[in-house]
């Protein structure tokens, strides 16, 4: 009988080695070895008469063989495999109806009816009473979940292997009772201190997520950042305004000096001459606007050391601090990090400076659009005099000349 055994063992080292994927982190080959391990501790140190060992370990090998076929039926398929190998060695039907019976049995809720039944229920748990018992359950969830068995969260896990583990599991054989009973119990005090733990965490996780939304100071926090960056924000937006009209300016003016202004040495466009320089003058003037709209102010000469130093003065601009001595600069930081109202004084006083500018660059680009409008409206009415008028007496002329002739 020992060649069926071992014949048993290569049958289901190949099924499951062929069959179960990577996903399979609990069932698997590792696993049905050491039920094997521990059916054969069972036997020979709590054997006895009614015990046929040959049904128990062939029970032992092929109570998980079902898993290579899915989560679905698991049982049934296990028994289906034991079937066809049966049958493949000249097993009689009373040996396979009876391992049949075993698989079932280990894996049913019921209390064993005799002490085969018994040594297979342990065997099936016995991993209650490993050391890595914890460990062992979360592979298993893992597994649920790459199989999609959609097991509950890992805080309900536990808490179902608790109560698994407390009022509805025991070991049946004395062997399971002496040597592995103490062990599961010191695994269920792990499990509620792991779950304790986790619900402590998970409380105090809310707690501070709870204050630290309700707290002042992360609203105070984030009205200084949204405003500074949207102070940022617009002074960008104002510096591409202010480049887009001075591009603009700047190929009109192009366009007048390649084509236009060399024409105006003639007598005969004398009369485009105001026109253009209508138009050149309040280009220029839209350019210079531009530019002192973007033209950064790095110095404050104004200010003198004395200045600096008073409180309602803004350090945090570097145009203010640039000539300070390091030691110097590190002493008015000192003063402003010292508490949170002078912090918060130092960053209302650095967004209102910001808005000051932001008001002065706005303003000059405001009269910088508005030039440049008002300069092409008084330009397009100069040209359009100068051609109707100008340009019409110039055609005339043109005209008559030729018939004086």
């Amino acid at each position: 009988m020992k060649g069926l055994i071992q014949e048993a063992e290569n049958y289901i080292i190949r099924l499951l080695s062929e069959q179960l994927g990577k996903n399979y982190l609990f069932h698997n080959v590792n696993h049905t070895r050491k039920m094997m391990a521990r059916a054969t501790e069972i036997l020979e140190t709590d054997f006895k008469e009614d015990i046929d060992r040959i049904n128990i370990e062939l029970t032992a090998w092929f109570i998980d063989s079902g898993f290579s076929d899915g989560y679905d039926d698991h049982v049934k398929n296990s028994c289906s495999h034991f079937e066809k190998f049966g049958l493949e060695h000249g097993l009689e039907n009373a040996t396979i109806e009876r391992v049949c019976h075993l698989i079932n049995a280990a894996w049913s809720d019921e209390r064993p009816s005799d002490t085969e039944e018994a040594i297979v229920k342990d065997v099936r748990t016995f991993y209650y009473a490993s050391d890595d018992f914890e460990a062992l359950s979360q592979l298993l969830h893992m597994e649920q979940q790459n199989l999609d068995q959609n097991p509950p969260s890992i805080e309900e896990w536990r808490n179902r292997y608790i109560e698994i583990l407390r009022a509805k599991h025991r070991f049946y054989t004395d062997y399971a009772l002496k040597n592995w009973q103490e062990q599961k119990e010191t695994n269920v005090i792990a499990l509620i201190g792991s779950a304790a733990k986790s619900l402590k965490t998970e409380k105090k996780e809310k707690l501070k997520v709870r204050l630290k939304n309700d707290s002042p100071e992360r609203a105070i926090q984030s009205l200084y950042r949204t405003q500074l960056r949207n102070h940022i924000k617009l002074s960008d937006i104002a510096d591409t305004k202010a480049n887009i009209l001075l591009s603009v300016n700047a190929i009109i003016i192009s366009l007048l000096l390649a084509n236009l202004i060399p024409k105006l040495d003639s007598p005969t466009n004398s009369y485009l001459i105001y026109p253009t320089v209508i138009f050149v003058l309040f280009s220029i003037t839209s350019m210079i606007m531009s530019v002192l709209a973007t033209r950064p102010k790095i110095e404050n000469d104004s200010l003198v050391e004395q200045d600096i130093k008073t409180p309602d003065r803004n350090i945090l601009f570097f145009g203010n601090f640039h000539n300070l001595e390091l030691d110097d600069f590190k002493d008015r930081i000192r003063d402003i990090i010292k508490d949170k109202e002078s912090i918060y004084d130092s960053l209302t006083m650095d967004l209102y400076y910001l808005g000051k500018v932001l008001q002065k660059k706005y303003q000059l680009l405001r009269w910088t659009y508005t030039v440049f409008i008002v300069g092409i409206i008084f330009s397009v009415i100069a040209f359009g005099i100068a051609l109707k008028y100008y340009g019409m007496d110039k055609e005339i002329l043109e005209a008559v000349a030729p018939n004086s002739k």
